[in-house]
């Protein structure tokens, strides 16, 4: 893994993700490079002359620079690399282009139980972000500590198209000595039958153990799964498909990112 990508809004939800984040980088002999997307309030921006625009763009990025330097005080530097103070309107388009355009292998991410009015109707950009990414993004619950983690569920339909995901899920895991836990959440609850045992057999990777869950809610049984298993992370992957179950997928991911009470690790095609 070359190097991780960790944004800052400086709020408590993300001093907490970046302890997580700054311990997995340990586990995974990575830098993490924490960055905060700024930009001028428009009511401060519109009642101004031009000529002192510039000026205030200096003095902020000054200030977001030392609030940095601010936030990661108190964690080990050993593993802490750049700290980058960036321009920007829309946060999540900024952090996809800076992930693409900068190789990043992973984003890791604070987020919150509840949303507020605004994030419900717009996604927040932890979710946008989850979406479009070209890397996998972690997200990390607020009250979620770090803990070495042995045990990564990944929530599969058992279809070929998800390789490329397994592949760097297993790098990730192979990485931190953890085992990966294949589940399937079966909501008309008919668990082993015939027809998930053939999806099973036409998948191509080797697993260690494989579960098939009855659940009424995809929701429900993953949660059941997490807390039964003690699973550390759970692993998700969002199929590039026609519209309608783009927007399925869109819409569970974002209520898992939201509901789950263990990191949630979104892989896409």
């Amino acid at each position: 893994m070359k190097k991780i990508l960790f944004p800052t809004d400086f709020s408590e939800t993300a001093q907490n993700a970046f302890a997580y984040a700054v311990r997995l980088a340990e586990g995974l002999d990575t830098r993490v490079d924490v960055v905060n997307i700024y930009h001028l309030p428009l009511n401060d921006a519109g009642r101004v002359p031009p000529d002192y625009i510039e000026r205030m763009l200096n003095e902020k990025k000054q200030s977001v620079e030392q609030h940095l330097r601010e936030f990661i005080s108190g964690h080990s530097q050993k593993n802490i690399g750049e700290l980058r103070a960036e321009y920007g309107i829309f946060v999540y388009q900024e952090l996809i282009d800076m992930a693409e355009n900068e190789d990043y292998s992973l984003i890791v991410m604070g987020t919150k139980g509840e949303r507020n009015a605004i994030e419900k109707m717009m996604g927040s950009v932890t979710t946008h972000t989850m979406m479009h990414a070209p890397c996998p993004v972690l997200a990390i619950p607020e009250s979620v500590e770090y803990n070495p983690i042995g045990h990564i569920a990944y929530a599969t339909d058992f279809e070929p198209s998800d390789e490329h995901a397994v592949e760097q899920l297993m790098e990730f895991a192979g990485k931190l000595g953890a085992a990966i836990h294949f589940v399937h959440i079966d909501t008309k609850a008919v668990a082993g039958s015939v027809e998930d045992y053939v999806m099973v057999e036409n998948y191509p990777f080797p697993f260690t153990d494989f579960s098939v869950v009855g659940s009424h809610s995809v929701t429900d049984g993953l949660d059941e799964f997490v807390r039964k298993n003690k699973i550390d992370v759970l692993a998700l992957f969002i199929p590039n498909r026609r519209l309608w179950e783009r927007l399925f997928h869109a819409s569970f991911t974002k209520q898992m990112a939201f509901h789950s009470k263990v990191p949630l690790l979104v892989f896409r095609e």
